[in-house]
C-alpha cells in the first residue's frame, strides 16, 4: 500500500511539474499599435488590422482612382484622391467629389467607409452629403445621398483604382 501511495505521489508530482512548464502563447507575439495578445493571437486596437495590428485598416482605401457616377440627374466621370486625415487613424478624406474640387470625410472600418452627414459647396451650392461604401480589390463603390434646399437625390460611385 506504501509503494502505491509512493507511484501516486510521484505521479501527482509529474502532472504538477508538467502542467507548470506550458508556455504562455503570447511569449513571443508582439501586437502592435495598441493591440493585446490573447491566447496567442493579437486583437488589435481600433483602426488596425493584420497578424500583429501593424496596418493601418484605411490602407486599401488609399490611392488616386477613376470615378464614375451614376445619378437620376445624369452621370458623371472624374478622378479622385483618397488620403488620409488627421482627424484619427480610421479616417480618410475624399477629394474632388462630384468632380467639383470639394472633399468629403469618411470613417474606414474593415472594408467598409461610412460618410457621415456633412455640409458641402459645390461651386457656390451648399448642400449636404452622406452615404457608405465597400471596397473589394481595386473597387471601391459609394452610395451616397446629396442634398440642397428641395433637391435630393440618391447616387452611387464606382471608384476603380488607377
Amino acid at each position: 500500500m506504501k509503494s502505491l501511495i509512493k507511484i501516486f505521489a510521484v505521479l501527482t508530482l509529474i502532472v504538477v511539474v508538467v502542467s507548470s512548464c506550458k508556455k504562455d502563447p503570447c511569449d513571443d507575439i508582439s501586437c502592435l499599435n495598441g493591440g493585446t495578445c490573447n491566447d496567442g493571437t493579437c486583437a488589435c486596437a481600433e483602426g488596425y488590422e493584420g497578424t500583429t495590428c501593424a496596418t493601418e485598416e484605411r490602407a486599401k482605401f488609399l490611392s488616386t482612382y477613376g470615378v464614375t457616377e451614376t445619378c437620376p440627374s445624369g452621370n458623371l466621370s472624374y478622378s479622385s484622391v483618397v488620403s488620409t486625415s488627421s482627424v484619427g487613424v480610421s479616417s480618410i478624406v475624399f477629394s474632388n467629389f462630384g468632380g467639383y474640387g470639394v472633399n468629403v470625410v469618411g470613417t474606414a472600418n474593415n472594408s467598409s467607409v461610412v460618410f457621415p452627414n456633412q455640409t458641402l459647396d459645390a461651386n457656390g451650392v451648399p448642400g449636404t452629403f452622406s452615404g457608405s461604401g465597400q471596397i473589394n480589390g481595386n473597387i471601391l463603390t459609394v452610395t451616397y445621398t446629396v442634398s440642397s434646399g428641395a433637391f435630393s437625390e440618391t447616387c452611387t460611385m464606382t471608384c476603380t483604382k488607377i
